[in-house]
């Protein structure tokens, strides 16, 4: 039993939270509500935009940060998974926690759940224990907004304990249907859960048939619903990996913005971004949203991690189809080489041959993953056949797994000097 006054170490801290991860189920809001209450309700002092949807939550969350960073705001963030370090699914003003942040935080929880374990609640899992360290890091640090990303669904999300400024829902699809439901429909409603009563929420494009759902919840709700399509942005052609587009809803038409973030599905993300952070702030500044988007990164999303070798976390079936179109409309007439990993085996060959529509692929390599972990000696293997090449008209693609992008970053750091790149 640990007591207020132990503390533990980062690494102590982390194998605490995957020993979590190897016997927790998911916890009823009530219980997250309990542990929250033993927090001190840390959540009832903060502001909040929740985001939720199969693709593009993270994506959503980087440009918010970065907008609002640009227009005056503290901000904080909680996304997940984390690429290469757990410290990615908190931040401070877009940077990640410290170590001792990080085991501090971690203390304070551990505590309120062995606690609770006693008084007869279950042990809350990995990504709601990494939740409620987030929520006491927020409350010391009294952000002025905080984006906080659902892990998977939204109504019975531990997520969902939380009263935002803004609910945004990103592009869903297919994805977690042996938790979600079997059907689009299924699955739109437990996105549509994050809608709560008078307070606005954004979409992005939408099958009609979702569309419908988000639009009944949020009339139910009395939540006035921004509808947000392509057509908010009058896109112009790009240049390379980059976007280019004007606002079409006013600022400067004469300017472009270029964004470092490639991918076709960024579009609908960036505007569902804008407005989102027009909510919070009100009418933006040209300039600080051209800075803002001329300096961002996203980790593991179209990532350049070392010259013409890019990662790619598109795991499901949409995400993967976007990733095809992006490569396509940016990378054509060069031959390109992929390492694969797929993290759901069900969905492996599929997603395998939407990959293998893109013209001129020079190599294709796949690993396994068994028990969320890839072979060290397979990855290698795999990894250093696809960077062996002679043309600089070659370009590697690490796609799928967030498992398989993180060991690609983690050799890239660690090796860098050794490889011929």
């Amino acid at each position: 039993m640990l007591t207020e006054e132990m503390t533990m170490t980062y690494e102590e801290s982390v194998k605490y939270l995957y020993k979590i991860a190897g016997f927790a189920t998911k916890s009823s809001l009530e219980d997250i509500k309990y542990f929250l209450e033993r927090l001190g309700n840390p959540q009832k002092e903060l502001h909040m935009i929740h985001v939720a949807g199969t693709n593009g939550k993270g994506s959503v969350c980087a440009f918010l940060e970065a907008l609002l960073t640009q227009h005056g705001k503290k901000t904080a963030s909680f996304t997940s998974p984390h690429v290469v370090k757990i410290n990615e699914r908190i931040k401070l003003c877009a940077k990640e926690i410290s170590d001792e942040r990080f085991a501090s935080a971690a203390v304070k929880v551990r505590h309120a759940i062995e606690t609770g374990i006693t008084e007869g609640k279950n042990s809350p899992s990995f990504f709601e224990a990494v939740f409620l360290m987030a929520m006491v890091i927020f409350q010391e640090e009294q952000p002025d907004i905080c984006m906080i990303e659902t892990g998977m669904g939204g109504r019975y999300d531990a997520t969902n304990v939380i009263c935002p400024k803004v609910s945004v829902i990103t592009s869903i699809s297919e994805d977690h249907m042996e938790f979600l439901g079997q059907t689009l429909e299924e699955i739109a409603t437990h996105k549509a859960g994050i809608i709560k009563p008078g307070i606005p929420v954004v979409t992005i494009e939408q099958e009609p048939k979702v569309k419908e759902i988000l639009s009944e919840e949020a009339r139910q709700k009395k939540s006035r619903i921004y509808d947000i399509s392509e057509d908010n942005l009058n896109f112009k052609e790009k240049a390379g990996k980059y976007i280019d587009f004007l606002n079409a809803n006013a600022y400067d038409k004469e300017r472009d913005v270029r964004t470092n973030i490639a991918g076709e599905f960024q579009k609908s993300n960036l505007a569902a971004a804008l407005q989102t952070a027009e909510l919070i702030c009100g009418r933006l500044d040209e300039d600080k949203i051209y800075k803002a988007l001329s300096q961002i990164r996203i980790s593991g999303r179209m990532e350049e991690i070392a010259p013409g070798i890019i990662v790619d976390v598109s795991h499901n079936i949409q995400g993967m189809q976007g990733f095809v179109q992006t490569v396509e409309a940016n990378y054509h007439g060069m031959k390109k080489r992929i390492l694969f990993a797929a993290s759901h085996q069900n969905e492996e060959e599929y997603m395998k041959n939407i990959l293998k529509t893109i013209p001129e692929i020079e190599a294709f390599y796949t690993v396994g993953i068994h028990k969320r972990r890839i072979d060290e000696a397979e990855f290698q293997d795999a990894f250093r056949k696809m960077i062996d090449r002679n043309q600089e008209t070659t370009v590697c693609f690490v796609v799928g797994s967030f498992y398989l992008a993180g060991m690609a970053k983690e050799f890239i750091n660690q090796e860098e000097e050794n490889v011929r790149l």
